[in-house]
């Protein structure tokens, strides 16, 4: 018997296609926008331009400065746009309304110091709000949290392009003041996983501020956390900015990271064959092999580490690492390996790390059948050039 579904039914068994969606698209100069997407397929995907490593459900908001595409990725290595979607930026759209203020009030007018105060104010006219003291920007329906020290009188200020207006409420202050004042809002620390990366590798930058503080990161204009961190994959060197501030100032500070080519290595046959300078793997002989191993060992950092693949074996196991790692057979070092006789055999590692930890967690991101070739991969720190005794031969085992 063969049973025929309803046609709703065969539609909710079919996976959901990437939505994407931005409110408002058409702003002007400095204007928010809430940019949103869907992907239940995938739990992360990464945003262009900036490069941000975000949930594959997710809203951010921006403030793009002309006429910006964001465009979705998956977040894999070389993953298929997912979608695109253009926010137009026009200097020239209608003023509209001007920004009217509605509403501000102070939860309470009279409070002992460091007590907290919760300020309310709603505007109309898509407005932004500029709060005094602080200089905090604002939106135009919100609210925030003060804690005043002595009597202090609130001003907030809506404006847009076609205008604006303000309005004032007194907190007075009962008692003795408090010795010490809040402090703006300041960046403790900024830093990233990695500040020279290939193409396409993942940097982690971290932050940590004081002050109760909202941040913004550039390039992307991502509004985040005071206390977060966030995944980025630069496809060129980038300034990463990390603004922060609070309702009494603040601070930003700035990384860069710095995305390197691959550096060729040459051997003495390319000065007599240009051909040799792109010579893979898998046509090297040892000699050939070793002699771009140690070049690369003389290019990492001092102190890196490595995964050790493989020790010695006929040459044609050259091939076999190489067929492997396959697009990524240019991270493999081929370097000799002493034994404490004095007899020499030679090892195949994969890659350079600056710690233990980051060498077994790119392990885990290697290609799958080099992970299956060679499953006792060993992290250890890359080993240190050593002279071998005069006329002894770098032997393999059969």
């Amino acid at each position: 018997m063969i049973l025929l579904l309803p046609m709703a039914a065969l539609l909710a068994q079919s996976p959901a296609a990437p939505t994407m969606t931005a409110e408002p698209r058409d702003v002007r100069p400095g204007d928010s926008v809430l940019l949103a997407w869907t992907c239940p397929q995938l739990p992360r995907i990464r945003l262009e331009p900036g490069g941000m490593v975000l949930p594959g459900t997710f809203q951010v908001t921006l403030k793009p400065a002309y006429t910006t595409t964001y465009r979705l990725f998956d977040a894999q290595a070389g993953g298929p746009e997912l979608g695109r979607l253009e926010v137009r930026v026009t200097p020239g759209l209608p003023l509209g309304e001007a920004a009217r203020i509605c509403a501000f009030n102070a939860s309470a007018k009279a409070v002992l110091p460091g007590e907290p105060v919760v300020l309310r104010w709603e505007c109309a006219g898509s407005a932004k709000v500029h709060l005094e003291p602080g200089g905090l920007e604002l939106d135009g329906k919100s609210e925030v949290t003060v804690t005043p020290l002595e009597s202090t009188r609130y001003t907030i200020t809506a404006n847009n392009a076609a205008g604006g207006q303000s309005r004032t409420v007194e907190v007075s202050v009962l008692g003795h003041l408090s010795p010490a004042l809040p402090a703006p809002a300041t960046v403790c620390t900024f830093e990233a996983s990695r500040t020279v990366v290939r193409p396409g590798e993942q940097v982690d930058l971290h932050w940590l501020c004081q002050g109760n503080a909202k941040v913004r990161l550039e390039p992307g204009g991502l509004e985040l956390d005071g206390q977060a961190g966030i995944a980025v994959v630069p496809d060129k060197t980038t300034v990463y900015t990390l603004s922060v501030s609070n309702l009494l100032g603040g601070t930003s500070r700035s990384v860069e990271v710095r995305v390197e080519a691959p550096r060729r290595v040459l051997t003495e046959k390319d000065l007599v064959d240009p051909e040799e300078a792109v010579k893979p793997l898998d046509r090297m002989d040892l000699a050939e092999a070793l002699h771009r191993g140690e070049a690369m060992r003389e290019a990492a950092p001092a102190g890196s580490w490595t995964l050790r693949l493989v020790v010695s074996g006929r040459d044609s196991g050259l091939r076999q690492v190489a067929r492997a790692a396959g697009p990524r057979a240019g991270e493999i070092l081929v370097l000799p390996f002493p034994r404490k006789d004095g007899v020499r055999f030679w090892q195949a590692c994969f890659g350079t790390y600056p710690s233990r930890t980051l060498a077994v967690k790119a392990w885990t991101r290697a290609p799958e059948a080099l992970r299956r070739t060679f499953r006792d991969a060993l992290a250890e720190r890359l080993p240190v050039p050593t002279t071998s005794p005069a006329g002894t031969a770098l032997v393999t085992r059969e």
